[in-house]
């Protein structure tokens, strides 16, 4: 899966939303910066274990070696 990676931190950026429009941002330097689009893998934060990208009625992600559902929020993101 493609994630947009800051140039400067490594951090992943974000999209900010404003009445002046969209701007891609990162939210460690705090600030827009210039970014790389890199395959990466998700990983599961309990096990490490490989987690599969379900898609049903949204976006869902699941561990099979710990048969549950992780938060988006603490998926660990590996270089492919």
């Amino acid at each position: 899966m493609l994630r947009k990676i800051c140039r400067e931190c490594g951090s992943e950026v974000v999209r900010k939303y404003s009445s002046s429009g969209v701007s891609i941002m990162c939210e460690h330097c705090d600030r827009e910066t210039e970014y790389d689009a890199v395959e990466m893998e998700p990983s599961c934060p309990d096990c490490r274990g490989p987690i599969e990208i379900r898609q049903k009625c949204g976006t869902g992600y699941f561990c099979d070696k710990c048969n549950s559902l992780k938060s988006s929020k603490t998926i660990i993101w590996n270089k492919a």
